[in-house]
């Protein structure tokens, strides 16, 4: 099983993490797309589908950005240490 995981990060660059938080947050926009359909305005079916994209997006770059400065400080102090 690992395997399989290992190669498919391998082969398309995503982990299962990302591709796990995309398809719960395209759940989660599910009832208000459905409203969004419902009410056939368009500001309310491209927010409902716009949004959770813009929201997934700035939390993976705020994710990164957090991963790099960890990284950074974490070599930062290695090579104090020496």
């Amino acid at each position: 099983m690992k395997a399989s995981i290992a190669g498919w990060k391998k082969e398309t660059g995503v982990e299962m993490n990302d591709t796990k938080n995309i398809l719960l947050a395209w759940l989660s926009s599910v009832s208000p797309i459905f409203l969004a359909i419902e009410s056939r305005t368009w500001i309310t079916i491209i927010s409902a589908i716009v949004l959770p994209i813009v929201f997934f997006a700035l939390g993976k770059t705020v994710d990164v950005f957090v991963q790099i400065y960890f990284r950074r400080k974490e070599e930062r102090s290695k090579e104090n240490n020496r």
